[in-house]
């Protein structure tokens, strides 16, 4: 019987390493591979949260700034393509669906679209159209650039936010809020400062929860009074009457 010896798994061979060397080498690899993907998984998580969050604040910021922007450049209605601002107010319950058309000078003119600067606006709440919302309503904004038209032209639609429980208007004329406004009853007037207050729908379990939206518009734009120019042309005729008996007595003192 030959005397050789069993070869050791655990002793080192000349230029390698041993089963144990190699194990615990592969245990540690693993451990920080493991927390490596748990840091990567939270960092992963927290950038999804953010950017959620950032997301469902972008449309309200981005409705608040272009209805100040409308609002703001609202046209007086006395000119030729500016039409009367009418804002309607309906009540179904405790809820709100009001309703708000005036013309502004906020139109983009560019090489595409014919027409100019200024356009007819609408902001109401229509059905959702998107399949299994069956909860709330589409804040819709509708627009009309071709204010000449022979013809009635359907205005173009854009559904600006979904799930909207309530679309309030208040008009304020300097003294107190009103509710409703038009301003073929009001000497052609516009209010001072437009408040929009909009609510959406509860969130259902697991959802975040989305906070109103709740802005107020100041307006400087003001139509001239109808007293104020036909006093202008009273005067402007009453200087003409004088001028007209100047120049008589002036002629007959010559003539004589």
């Amino acid at each position: 019987m030959s005397n050789r010896t069993q070869p050791n798994l655990f002793s080192r061979s000349s230029g390698g390493f041993t089963l144990l060397e190699v194990l615990v080498a592969t245990a540690i690899f693993v451990v920080l591979v493991g927390a490596l993907y748990s840091l990567l998984h939270g960092a992963l998580r927290l950038r999804e949260k953010a950017y959620e969050v950032t997301e469902a604040g972008l449309p309200k910021d981005y409705i608040a700034l272009l209805i100040k922007r409308e609002l703001a450049n609202i046209a007086a209605p006395v000119a030729l393509l500016a039409g009367p601002m009418i804002g309607e107010k309906d009540e179904q319950g405790e809820q709100r669906l009001d309703r708000l058309e005036f013309h502004t000078t906020s139109g983009i003119v560019n090489d595409t679209v014919p027409w100019g600067d200024v356009q007819k606006v609408q902001y109401y709440l229509a059905r959702a159209e998107e399949p299994g919302q069956s909860e709330g309503n589409d804040l819709v904004r509708a627009v009309t650039r071709n204010l000449l038209a022979s013809t009635v032209e359907e205005p173009e639609e854009e559904r600006l936010l979904s799930g909207v429980q309530s679309l309030e208007f208040a008009y304020y004329d300097g003294e107190y809020w009103q509710g409703v406004w038009d301003s073929t009853t009001r000497e052609n007037e516009t209010p001072r400062a437009v408040r929009m207050h909009v609510e959406f729908v509860p969130p259902e379990q697991g959802e975040r929860e989305r906070r109103p939206i709740d802005l107020i518009c100041e307006i400087v734009t003001k139509a001239v009074a109808q007293e104020e120019e036909q006093d202008g042309q009273t005067s402007q005729g009453a200087s003409g009457s004088r001028t007209s008996q100047e120049a008589g007595s002036e002629a007959g003192g010559r003539s004589a």
